[in-house]
């Protein structure tokens, strides 16, 4: 049940989520209202000091999906919130942004935005016969695309763990549960900490930002993308 879990705070209501002083904002709009150089099939990253924009096709490729992050102080708890289009386009407004993010920002009509909040590591996940999976258990921020997939791999493992415990057999579940966790619990801060040297990496200015980029010019493509292979080629 997610980040705001009532489950945890059942489990364990020492465990609240923190947050990260980074706001997403969420729009989407129609592909036929860009220029067809806009909507290829690809993902559109632009960094910036404190802030970055991605843009992708969704729907087949009949919408695009923009999502906008700012530092910012407003944290108010829940999923999101409708955001101020004249404020999003102010974050961006500044001439260092290239005129296609701005262009993307000002076409979309509406906004949401949530605050985003992770969790800290408590080192355990279960209680007796419930545990926690996905962002209840390891919230994450966005930044490495993986929240959605390492609930996934949760899944996979937990199913594994508790594959003799069928029928009547139930004595051993609690046991399950946490060699469940046990096997999740690496994997899964490594993915954290990725994320969050993702989002330091994007938010760069001055000296640091033309290192990065240079670096990024540097590697390539082929190379940027297999440096995530490790999580791609993961198997249960």
């Amino acid at each position: 049940d997610g980040i705001w879990s009532s489950v945890r705070g059942h489990l364990f209501p020492d465990v609240q989520p923190q947050f990260s002083g980074l706001i997403a904002w969420r729009g989407t709009l129609d592909a036929t209202a860009l220029p067809r150089e806009y909507t290829a099939p690809r993902v559109q990253l632009w960094m910036g000091p404190d802030a970055h924009l991605v843009a992708y096709p969704i729907s087949a490729g009949r919408q695009i999906n923009v999502v906008a992050i700012v530092s910012g102080t407003w944290n108010r708890p829940g999923w999101s919130a409708p955001g101020d289009s004249n404020e999003i386009k102010g974050a961006f407004a500044s001439a260092r942004w290239p005129g296609t993010a701005r262009m993307l920002i000002g076409a979309v009509d509406g906004w949401r935005k949530w605050a985003l909040f992770t969790l800290p590591d408590v080192g355990h996940w279960s209680e007796g016969a419930v545990t926690l999976m996905g962002d209840a258990a390891h919230a994450m921020l966005p930044f490495a695309a993986q929240g959605a997939g390492m609930a996934i791999e949760d899944a996979a493992v937990l199913a594994k763990a508790l594959a003799d415990c069928t029928g009547e057999n139930t004595a051993g579940i609690p046991a399950a549960l946490k060699l469940y966790a046990r096997m999740r619990r690496e994997r899964v801060l490594k993915v954290q900490r990725l994320a969050r040297q993702q989002g330091r990496i994007y938010h760069l200015s001055g000296p640091l930002a033309i290192a990065r980029d240079l670096a990024i010019r540097a590697i390539g493509p082929q190379r940027m993308l297999a440096r995530q292979d490790w999580i791609y080629d993961w198997r249960a």
